[in-house]
């Protein structure tokens, strides 16, 4: 019988927090890099407890709304604890089904920049990812990706639950992206920003972008 995925215990709920992912994540380094004039709607897809949540105040703008979509129920609560908490304003988190090609409600504005933080390489096929979460970005809109390098780290997932930067890069191209820039981190994770291609520009049809709850 297989067991739930590594994502989904209480343990790496823990670690997620912890020292130890900080250390290999260091937000401040991370966030610094991302251009973040103009962004008035972040989306943080598979949030988690709030990782970044904090720190994204640093970087927005005052008027900017950072929506938060999670597919695990605890992991929204955690993250509504730490919005009542710390009097996080203008966090909206959201529930969200865990499927392979992902689709956002309909009652979500269009985003300016998607935050997709060790999320993408927990789908079979990273590029649905891409292309679902993708169609509730502006035409001209960022999508952030970082995650795991394939390589043994001090922390985290086991190997073979990560994705290598290069396989990562196919995915985002078989979605119809491009890789614009790739943000300084240390050599256990990567980070890109991606944009949309001629091709995914062109993709305006609204009858399939959103998931009416």
């Amino acid at each position: 019988m297989r067991g739930r995925p590594y994502y989904e215990e209480p343990e790496y709920h823990t670690y997620l927090l912890s020292r130890d992912r900080r250390d290999l994540f260091p937000r401040h380094e991370i966030l610094s890099q991302i251009h973040w004039r103009g962004v008035k709607n972040l989306l943080d897809f598979g949030m988690g407890n709030g990782y970044f949540l904090s720190t994204f105040y640093e970087f927005i703008e005052s008027d900017c709304e950072i929506w938060g979509a999670e597919a695990q129920e605890i992991m929204i609560d955690q993250a509504l604890q730490r919005k009542v908490h710390e009097d996080l304003k203008r966090f909206i988190p959201f529930y969200i089904e865990r499927t392979e090609h992902p689709l956002l409600p309909d009652w979500i504005p269009v985003m300016d920049l998607v935050f997709c933080s060790c999320v993408l390489s927990t789908f079979a096929d990273p590029s649905l990812a891409v292309r679902g979460v993708g169609r509730a970005m502006k035409p001209d809109g960022k999508m952030i990706v970082i995650d795991w390098e394939k390589i043994p780290a001090p922390s985290g997932p086991e190997l073979e639950q990560k994705v290598s930067s290069d396989r990562m890069r196919f995915f985002i191209e078989d979605a119809g992206y491009q890789v614009t820039r790739t943000l300084r981190t240390n050599r256990h994770i990567y980070a890109f920003e991606i944009e949309k291609g001629d091709e995914a520009r062109k993709d305006t049809d609204t009858a399939f972008l959103y998931l009416d709850y």
